[in-house]
């Protein structure tokens, strides 16, 4: 035993000198606690058996074509730290950066969601101009303009997929072209966030060149900014929907092609005049009402949970009624082709049914009910079926789109493109 640690010790000595690290720091290293690189960090949110249990539910969806979103995957952080805690006061909460902590020492065969930074501006009329993209990557591929369907979408990419200067000013480029008023004379009050790398020297002057002023929200911009209230929470509704939808129609990936694919749709349906509107509103700045802000800053969190909670029902426009108009009477005796001249036959039925019954029934007690049953029946089958063949279209679809052979060929090396010079 001595004669081992001996040799040890002689070999830590030697290390030392060889290496030039102290033989106090070797030897502790040697005998005590693991390197920082192999440890768990002790500033992580969950435990390790947290964090596995948490990585084990993520597989899973993930495996039955379900991936959870990040909201999602938050709100489980949220329920094991509840779950396990016992001490008074309020259980621990996932803060604002943990997401994007967790997910970055996900495996690699679970960390493939990649963000993609969208650039939205709208107006107090309810107006909204074509989006800047800024996928992650440092060229503009031949594959995402397959996907993309607007000619006059702005795509930039970048090497972390956010915002950089140069992209900014592009991007006002851009907003001056979809936003120049009737009268070069007149002044745009241009909203934005608190973001430090849009407002350069180059952006001020072009601003000042173009009659535009630019004004940074403070850091109580969540309460300001109309775009992060019902706007954005209907743009998180309808994304989460869209993500769903693929997911069912066997989609188990929602990759970046296919948010390019859907996002048309996406902003069409979050969009409308009313809920931009609602957005300026809800934020007192058109119609101008500072009460809607004054009223909420002596509780901020109150007012924030209201906020959320009036996110979650976001019962905007109600959909419209797939009635179906009468239509007058036919000769034909041909069999109904669709549900709904199924639906017509099996009205004028009942009533004939109806006018007969007592005759129906005196021949055979029931006899009008069970008509009723089997009309009804007939009718839930036939629906039914309208269902499964329109999911089998949607499957069949999406299939197609997954299995086109993608192209890695780039289309150009830097700076943004508009959709309509991809080609």
């Amino acid at each position: 035993m001595w004669g081992v640690l001996g040799v040890h010790s002689k070999l830590r000595s030697k290390l030392s000198r060889g290496y030039g690290v102290s033989h106090k720091k070797l030897s502790r290293r040697w005998n005590g606690p693991p390197s920082r690189s192999t440890r768990s960090p002790t500033n992580r949110l969950l435990s390790l058996d947290q964090e596995k249990a948490h990585i084990l539910w993520i597989e899973y969806l993930d495996n039955i074509g379900a991936p959870p979103t990040n909201e999602q995957i938050e709100e489980s952080a949220n329920y094991l730290l509840a779950k396990d805690f016992n001490d008074p006061g309020e259980p621990p909460r996932a803060g604002k950066m943990w997401i994007y902590n967790f997910l970055n020492r996900l495996p690699e065969n679970l960390s493939s969601r990649e963000s993609i930074t969208v650039v939205e501006a709208i107006n107090a009329e309810g107006k909204i101009i074509p989006p800047l993209l800024i996928p992650k990557g440092e060229n503009h591929m031949e594959e995402w303009y397959r996907h993309i369907q607007d000619d006059e979408w702005l795509i930039a990419p970048a090497k972390n997929g956010f915002i950089t200067d140069e992209i900014a000013f592009e991007w006002l480029q851009h907003f001056q072209h979809y936003s120049k008023p009737d009268w070069s004379s007149e002044w745009r009050l241009l909203l934005m966030d608190s973001h430090a790398t849009h407002l350069t020297i180059q952006f001020v002057q072009y601003c000042e060149i173009y009659h535009i002023r630019p004004f940074r929200f403070p850091h109580s911009m969540h309460f300001l900014q109309p775009l992060d209230g019902m706007p954005f929470q209907q743009y998180k509704h309808v994304h989460g929907r869209v993500v769903n939808k693929v997911a069912r129609l066997g989609g188990f990936d929602f990759n970046k092609n296919d948010f390019f694919e859907e996002l048309r749709d996406i902003r069409i349906k979050t969009f409308t005049t009313r809920t931009i509107r609602h957005g300026w509103k809800e934020r007192g700045i058109w119609p101008y009402d500072p009460k809607f802000i004054l009223d909420k800053m002596p509780q901020p969190d109150e007012a924030f949970e209201k906020l959320a909670a009036d996110g979650d029902t976001l019962k905007i426009y109600s959909e419209p009624d797939n009635t179906i108009p009468s239509s007058p009477t036919t000769k034909s005796i041909s069999p109904p082709s669709s549900v709904a001249k199924l639906r017509r036959y099996i009205n004028k039925i009942e009533k004939s049914v109806d006018g007969i019954k007592d005759i129906l029934d005196s021949a055979s007690p029931g006899l009008s009910r069970r008509i009723k049953v089997i009309n009804q029946g007939s009718l839930t089958l036939a629906e039914l079926g309208e269902l499964h063949r329109e999911s089998s279209m949607k499957v069949r679809d999406t299939a197609k789109r997954k299995q086109q052979q993608t192209t890695k060929r780039q289309v150009k090396a830097m700076g943004a493109l508009y959709v309509k010079d991809s080609q």
